[in-house]
């Protein structure tokens, strides 16, 4: 038990100092960029305690569909459903898959429909409208997929972490989607959820590997 023990603290010291590394500088770049774009005064302003929480509700569809699929094929798909790979187990023309095998239909369409579900309850509760919360989820996925698919092209293995990109790929996706069909992003939010949702996805995913969730710790 105490070897056992030993091993995830080691893990766990490993995984946080590489990506403390890649954070740190993530951070300082977004900070400069912030600093330069909306100047001082917001940025001293901005990290409120209410924007924080609006910040969270405001791209909650998007976390709920990014960290649904993992639960959805731990829990509601038994080991004997064949999974559906987006790419159809293609390869790209460098010869590397085009998303991965983890990438699948089902995991797509469980954490959209996931998404839509939080999106509906936050409407409910007066937080969020169906209509963008739903666009958030959907951008999510599709930036979770382009993700993969730079991974694949830089030769990292489904599975394999890529600090930073990782962790922000599905927030972009949702970025972009919002401004495309709503013609607005608040840069306010947006920024504080690239600042925090590192934070966030590398904490949740530990702790899915300590609830065997996932085989990884990230």
């Amino acid at each position: 038990m105490d070897s056992a023990f030993a091993a995830i603290d080691n893990v766990r010291k490993a995984l946080l100092s590489s990506f403390l590394v890649f954070y740190g500088f993530y951070v300082f770049v977004l900070l400069v960029l912030f600093f330069f774009t909306m100047g001082p005064k917001a940025l001293m302003n901005v990290f409120t305690l209410q924007h924080v929480v609006n910040a969270i509700i405001w791209i909650l569809p998007a976390y709920v569909a990014n960290g649904s699929p993992v639960v959805i094929g731990k829990f509601f798909l038994s080991k004997n459903i064949k999974r559906h790979p987006i790419d159809f187990n293609k390869r790209f023309f460098d010869g590397r898959e085009i998303f991965g095998k983890n990438k699948t239909f089902e995991g797509f369409l469980g954490g959209l429909a996931a998404g839509c579900l939080a999106s509906l309850i936050l409407q409910y509760m007066g937080l969020h409208d169906l209509a963008l919360g739903s666009l958030l989820a959907l951008g999510a996925l599709l930036g979770d997929l382009v993700g993969a698919f730079i991974k694949r092209r830089i030769g990292i293995k489904p599975g394999d972490p890529a600090w930073i990109l990782d962790q922000v790929d599905f927030l972009i996706g949702s970025f972009i989607l919002q401004f495309i069909f709503f013609g607005d992003l608040d840069m306010g939010l947006a920024f504080i959820a690239m600042v925090i949702t590192p934070l966030i996805h590398i904490l949740t995913n530990f702790a899915a590997y300590l609830l065997k969730l996932k085989n990884v710790p990230w």
